[in-house]
């Protein structure tokens, strides 16, 4: 049935696109889509009026996500009543009764199956493209990372010859995609002849002041044009590329960079569960991504706590969860990562999962002490154990896993203020917190 209801509601978005005709914006790729569209979905508001751009919701980019997204309704879920209303709304904009107003659809396109982004870019056709980066994700349905990145090249392939993409030109499999575009394409990235080149991103923290902790980025904007900004709360280079994917995007659509990146900056803020830097008991530091985990985000994050300012008497604490759906990759993944953990600065390594436990048993081979490393079935098991036999003042602790793994867990045990759990933690609504 909900298959059916799915195919009506594709349709409906399809028929209301052609008919209002907005620009679609598709962003795709293996990691980062989430913050590239909530980072130029503040580009635009910048630079247009609030209506004339509509967004993804939350992380909805699939074929239930993107009808949502387009007429604006919330997840139905179980609810009769509530898919009754998504019916009608959807039947309403598709027949003229309500008109899509926004001049730009924002909408994140993700392939969990092969075959995902032919539906997906039949339902909503875009005139462009950002793509984040490619790589191991759901290679347990793909097969192969191949046929994962073969897959995230449609979008490319499918944009118009009057269109743009906007690509990562620091990721090897994107950047060597440009030769499928049809039309004009830009890059952003460290390199000094792209569009939006990050010059650097560092995070600042200062354990007196853990509010005031953050990224501070330098970006060189059309090789002209310098700008330097600190965006608190969050830390991982991901935000910069983020943000130079918006930047880089306003540039290739003709829009002013200098409104959007101001409204940016003032702004921005991370998503719940997505590199956040939440203060800890103890006197401590959270840096808290535990949305969720494929290869490329957990080589970053782990790198990113290595490189983290951490006081001298502190010690760097990794909870690292599952890496779920990679299907024969599974071992091989984690155990690179429980190698790149052994040459890292990282003093202690929680592993929460069967497969975390992998990482674990990695890391003492390339020479981790075994002493300094816990296993856990249970992410409450191990928030328990970091809380009354690990933390200690000036520690920063890094959380991250798969979605499976429930990691955010550990954050919310490990917080200074838990009653900001809502505000900032990833699956916090009642229908989670009862699983």
């Amino acid at each position: 049935m909900q298959k059916a209801l799915e195919k009506f509601l594709g349709r409906c978005v399809h028929q209301t696109i052609e008919r209002d005709k907005p620009t679609v914006v598709a962003i795709a790729g293996s990691v980062g889509k989430s913050s590239a569209r909530h980072a130029l979905t503040l580009g635009l508001k910048g630079r247009l009026s609030q209506d004339d751009v509509r967004a993804s919701k939350k992380n909805f980019n699939n074929e239930l996500g993107i009808p949502l997204s387009v007429f604006d309704c919330d997840m139905p879920g179980r609810n009769p009543f509530k898919w009754l209303i998504l019916l009608w709304v959807a039947y309403a904009y598709s027949v003229g009764i309500k008109k899509l107003k926004a001049r730009y659809l924002i909408l994140e396109m993700a392939a969990d199956h092969p075959g995902d982004l032919d539906y997906l870019i039949a339902m909503a056709l875009p005139q462009v493209a950002i793509v984040t980066a490619m790589g191991a994700e759901h290679t347990e349905f793909f097969g192969s990372v191949e046929r994962a990145v073969e897959e995230e090249r449609k979008i490319i392939a499918a944009i118009p010859e009057y269109g743009e993409v906007v690509l990562n030109a620091d990721d090897p499999l994107v950047w060597e995609s440009r030769t499928l575009a049809k039309c004009e394409f830009v890059g952003y990235g460290k390199g000094p002849e792209n569009v939006v080149s990050i010059r650097s991103s560092k995070v600042v923290y200062d354990p007196a002041y853990p509010e005031d902790a953050g990224l501070e980025i330098e970006l060189m904007i059309l090789r002209n044009r310098l700008y330097n900004f600190r965006l608190k709360g969050v830390f991982g280079e991901s935000h910069a590329y983020a943000i130079s994917a918006a930047i880089a995007f306003c540039i290739s659509m003709d829009h002013m960079s200098a409104p959007a990146i101001d409204y940016i900056k003032s702004h921005y803020f991370g998503m719940a569960g997505r590199t956040r830097l939440i203060p800890g008991i103890k006197q401590t530091m959270l840096l808290d991504d535990s949305y969720n985990a494929q290869p490329q985000a957990m080589r970053a994050a782990v790198a990113e706590l290595d490189n983290f300012p951490v006081p001298p008497s502190g010690r760097r604490i990794a909870a690292l969860g599952d890496m779920l759906e990679l299907g024969e990759l599974t071992e091989d993944e984690h155990r690179k990562i429980g190698r790149q953990v052994a040459e890292s600065k990282i003093d202690f390594l929680v592993c929460c999962g069967k497969l975390a436990a992998v990482i674990g048993k990695a890391a003492i081979e390339a020479g981790f002490p075994e002493k300094n490393i816990s296993y856990f079935d249970k992410s409450p098991e191990a928030a328990l154990h970091i809380q009354q036999d690990l933390l200690k003042p000036n520690d920063v602790v890094l959380i991250k896993g798969s979605q499976g793994s429930r990691m955010e867990k550990i954050t919310k045990e490990l917080m200074a203020d838990p009653l900001k759990a809502p505000e900032l933690l990833v699956r916090q609504s009642p229908e989670w917190l009862r699983r």
